[in-house]
């Protein structure tokens, strides 16, 4: 008996059951059994594409290494190969050489199909599969064309995409759900306000809901929820917003969950926390700013040391948290020499805590919090007009030949890259009005009522406290009370508040 491999594969394994392979491998048997050999291996590269060129086949490469070897890593002799069909074995012609070249390393190897055997010993064969392969690859080219022509139609007149249905939405990804989408809601408005994803999604675990493939949420699955231009009403097509022919973004046909300005303020959160923060050689890229750290505490990083320095500065090192399994509270702390601080400053915390938070809510209450920010507005529209109108008339002499193609892509990426320029200010300005008016919409009664609640009794989350503490104060200067143990003395806290 001639001991042969069985090689199968499928691309896309719904059911995530195997069954496309195993019946391939059930069928490359009595193959086998037919021509009186024996499977003394099954290969198999279940779900795994071979058209496109990042995907490692694992499988494929292990019976590469076999037939080059004439054995498996168990030392079984390998004399052949059985598979359904040639496109389930490559797609891409240098995989189909390097399968063809470890083939006939050795003589006498038998290979096999499910109509019939091939002798890959032959010239005319091995050319006649490469051409299959070749025409192969065409085909899924063509496909591939034809799938994303189908997409941007789809996009381009605002119909829903198919696959796993959105959160937020019912089946029909057209109709709210009217459990999920105030949930979503929700999560945006507090995630504008300055909660942070991981509160958020701790509220949900507790709660006990899942995502629609009925897995626990995760801040990042959250994140790209939050993300999706779905959100309202609009489509994302190869990583830019559908647009109409006048510029405007195409709306979907289903119900949206926030309005553009709403999602517009989510996603410059996110933009403004893309990117590594450090590079390979060591150099830092972008500061991870206080409102992205999960923090524990709810003035880490503001409380600074205010011990006076023999030069006549202050050691400006911000306090660390330390905590005594004997002791009820924290306590903020500049850290020791050795770590770059004084060790020269300490302050029970909860005391501290009380103390800033009522600060702040009183400036908070006086409104000098929210009447700084910045109410003008957007003054690039007449910019942004000029330089569509500039495009679509370039455009226009341009198709009717009145200018050369020299001349129009030399010109008309400057004008895109302005309408770019102008659009994202545009959105940001809307993204900062939109903060403004989430973090305005809880009343001040309604804050200092649930400042000092537990979370998971309808309090403040702490990622939430602290955006109001931020957006008041740059920091708190901690001064030092001398010797002994004095009583806790608020004029030593100096607080910088914001214009």
């Amino acid at each position: 008996m001639t001991p042969v491999v069985s090689y199968a594969r499928i691309s896309v394994d719904g059911r995530k059951d195997e069954h496309g392979v195993q019946d391939q491998h059930a069928v490359n048997r009595e193959t086998a059994a037919r021509h009186g050999w024996t499977v003394v291996h099954e290969f198999t590269d279940n779900d795994k594409s071979a058209a496109k060129a990042h995907v490692v086949r694992d499988a494929f490469e292990a019976m590469v290494r076999a037939l080059r070897a004439g054995r498996l890593d168990d030392g079984t002799p390998v004399r052949g190969v059985v598979v359904v069909a040639d496109d389930r074995l490559a797609r891409r012609p240098g995989d189909y050489e390097r399968f063809v070249e470890a083939f006939t390393k050795r003589d006498g190897l038998v290979f096999a199909d499910s109509k019939q055997t091939k002798n890959l010993y032959s010239e005319d064969t091995e050319s006649m599969g490469l051409f299959g392969v070749v025409i192969s690859k065409m085909e899924v080219r063509k496909m591939q064309r034809r799938m994303r022509r189908s997409h941007r139609a789809r996009a381009e007149s605002g119909t829903p995409v198919g696959g796993a249905r959105p959160f937020g939405w019912q089946d029909d990804r057209v109709t709210l759900n009217p459990v999920e989408a105030p949930l979503v809601r929700q999560a945006a408005r507090d995630f504008i306000a300055g909660r942070s994803l991981h509160s958020i999604v701790r509220e949900w675990q507790r709660n006990d809901l899942k995502t629609p493939r009925g897995n626990k949420w995760q801040s990042v699955t959250l994140k790209a929820v939050l993300s999706a231009p779905r959100l309202c009403g609009w489509r994302r097509l190869d990583g830019e917003i559908v647009r109409d022919g006048e510029g405007n973004p195409v709306v979907g046909k289903w119900e949206p969950i926030l309005t553009p300005e709403e999602w517009l303020a989510v996603q410059a959160i996110i933009d403004a926390r893309k990117g590594g923060l450090v590079h390979n050689d060591g150099s830092v890229v972008r500061l991870v700013s206080p409102q992205e750290r999960e923090r524990q505490y709810l003035l880490s990083g503001i409380l600074r040391c205010g011990r006076p320095t023999s030069e006549g500065g202050i050691c400006n090192k911000p306090l660390r948290v330390t905590r005594r399994q004997e002791i009820e509270y924290h306590s903020y702390s500049c850290s020791s020499k050795a770590a770059g601080g004084c060790g020269g400053i300490s302050r029970r915390g909860d005391v501290v805590d009380f103390f800033i938070s009522e600060l702040v809510m009183k400036k908070m209450e006086e409104a000098t919090f929210f009447e700084s920010a910045d109410g003008s507005e957007w003054t690039g529209e007449e910019e942004l007009e000029t330089a569509v109108q500039q495009l679509d008339e370039l455009t226009r002499r341009w198709r009717t030949k009145e200018i050369s193609a020299e001349l129009y892509f030399r010109v008309a990426p400057e004008l895109e890259a302005t309408m770019a320029r102008l659009r994202a200010d545009r959105a940001k300005r809307a993204a900062s009005a939109e903060v403004r008016q989430a973090r305005a919409l809880l009343g001040m009664e309604e804050i200092r009522r649930r400042w000092y609640l537990p979370e998971e009794d309808g309090g403040l989350p702490l990622s939430s406290k602290r955006a109001h503490i931020t957006d008041a104060l740059h920091a708190v200067i901690v001064h030092p009370r001398g010797g002994g143990r004095a009583p806790f003395n608020p004029d030593l806290l100096e607080p910088i508040w914001r214009e």
